[in-house]
């Protein structure tokens, strides 16, 4: 009789596809069995029919660590991300210093591997001459913002020269990893700006600027020069923030005609709502400022597969600063908001509601992000063999998100006095009880660098 580590007792396991009633048993960090009347484990845990998801992959979390640690570090963003269910998630270049270099990334990992409640990984700036490197040292992948301004949006990682974009994405092809790019045309969206200004000069700063920041031209002007030179360059590109109906459509295109384009979105356009901005302000940005035909665009284009990921975009910044500095200048303002703790509830109440299924939520916050990271099946999947990267939910649970105990460091959330229906319960990372009703169990430096399990790398040699 095989003896396992943990066994989940009663559970309703996502599994290729749907849910089964079953016992989910763990040895050695991975999914060991599933099946009925399983033997008990070294530890058993009844979960009395409670869902039971893969942990969430999340592909866009900035943790500001190192140097600005006073909005979030590694071990207190590795706790929301825990109470919040997701197992695994890859940081950003937008740090200080940026991690642009094979350098700055092994300092950044040796902070995380000290910190880290979770698995991780990082996205680097492709400097050109040490993608190869970065690429062997195994980086998740890449990141290029094509919007400047101040922290959090660091004109040292800002590309607005497309032969720049074509060379850098020339580099990274070569890899095979994928190159992340947060699309923006700088010039159409200082007009804008300007333009809001002098047409509604009543509105708060932040309005304007929240206005001009989603204007469809601004991103479908961007997104068709990225996909033609992805096109050209055969790069695996991938969008962040795809909110615009133009972009969605060369999308569309892109994929019909067999390119290897995926695109991400996060939940602050199209889930934040025009109450909250009003009740909120530049907390929720750029919340309620997209018409309903584009959020409902989003959701279509979730469904149908043209958008692949959901993705946090947790982007902690102090509450005072935000605030303050919104109203005073945009352009010097801090913007995001911290996401990890309570995306999943807010998720899990789309699903009640109807809006997605459980299985499109699982496809993508979870196996989809594996697989673009390279991942998949290490993780983002129940099945035999996997790492038990799990999370238990209760879809009835009703409760309103709150500020009050969140683990961000910045303390606050941009769904304060939302009231949502369904919650995680308790997170399982490798097998180890990370999160339990709420209360983060893991240990500071327990989290892993996850790699990508087939790396192609073909760049010269260093």
């Amino acid at each position: 009789m095989p003896s396992y580590d943990l066994v989940l007792k009663d559970a309703r396991l996502f599994v290729d596809g749907g849910l089964v009633e079953a016992d989910l048993a763990i040895s050695d960090e991975k999914i060991a069995a599933v099946g009925r009347n399983l033997p008990q484990g070294s530890k058993t845990i009844n979960i009395s029919g409670k869902i039971v998801l893969p942990g969430l992959v999340d592909l866009h979390s900035h943790i500001r660590d190192p140097g600005y640690t006073y909005k979030e570090d590694f071990r207190t963003a590795s706790k929301a991300a825990a109470a919040g269910g997701v197992t695994t998630f890859v940081d950003m270049p937008n740090v200080e210093p940026p991690t642009a270099s094979l350098k700055t990334f092994l300092a950044k990992k040796n902070i995380a591997s000290r910190k880290s409640i979770v698995d991780f990984n990082h996205f680097v700036f492709p400097t050109i001459s040490e993608v190869p490197k970065l690429a062997r040292a195994g980086v998740a992948g890449f990141k290029i913002f094509m919007v400047r301004g101040a922290y959090p949006h660091d004109p040292r990682i800002c590309v607005e020269d497309h032969g720049l974009l074509f060379r850098m994405f020339a580099e990274i092809q070569k890899t095979g990893l994928p190159c992340l790019v947060h699309p923006s045309n700088m010039s159409l969206f200082e007009m804008y700006y300007e333009a809001y200004r002098k047409s509604q000069p009543r509105d708060a700063k932040y309005i304007s600027f929240g206005k001009a920041y989603v204007e469809e031209l601004i991103y479908g002007t961007s997104v068709s020069v990225l996909v033609a030179l992805a096109k050209k360059t055969r790069v695996r590109l991938h969008l962040v923030h795809t909110h615009s109906e133009m972009a969605i459509q060369i999308l569309r295109e892109a994929k019909h005609e067999g390119y290897d384009i995926t695109a991400q979105v996060d939940p602050k356009y199209f889930v934040t709502s025009p109450e909250e901005l009003r009740r909120l302000g530049p907390l929720v940005l750029p919340g309620g400022l997209l018409s309903k035909q584009r959020v409902a665009a989003i959701w279509e284009a979730l469904g149908t597969g043209v958008i692949d990921v959901l993705a946090t975009d947790h982007a902690p910044h102090t509450k005072k600063e935000v605030e303050e500095m919104m109203a005073k200048n945009p352009w010097e303002a801090p913007f995001g908001c911290p996401q990890l703790e309570h995306y999943l509830s807010v998720f899990l109440n789309e699903v009640n509601k109807g809006t997605i299924s459980i299985a499109e939520f699982v496809r993508m916050a979870s196996s989809t992000p594996a697989k673009i990271i390279d991942v998949y099946p290490k993780k983002g999947v129940i099945g035999i063999g996997s790492d038990a990267d799990l999370v238990v939910v209760d879809m009835k649970k009703e409760h309103v998100l709150s500020s009050e105990k969140v683990y961000s460091k910045v303390g606050w959330t941009p769904y304060e006095g939302r009231r949502v229906r369904g919650a995680p319960l308790m997170t399982i990372r490798r097998g180890e009880v990370i999160m339990e009703d709420g209360m983060v169990l893991g240990k500071a430096g327990s989290g892993r660098f996850v790699k990508p399990l087939h790396r192609r790398v073909r760049g010269r040699r260093h």
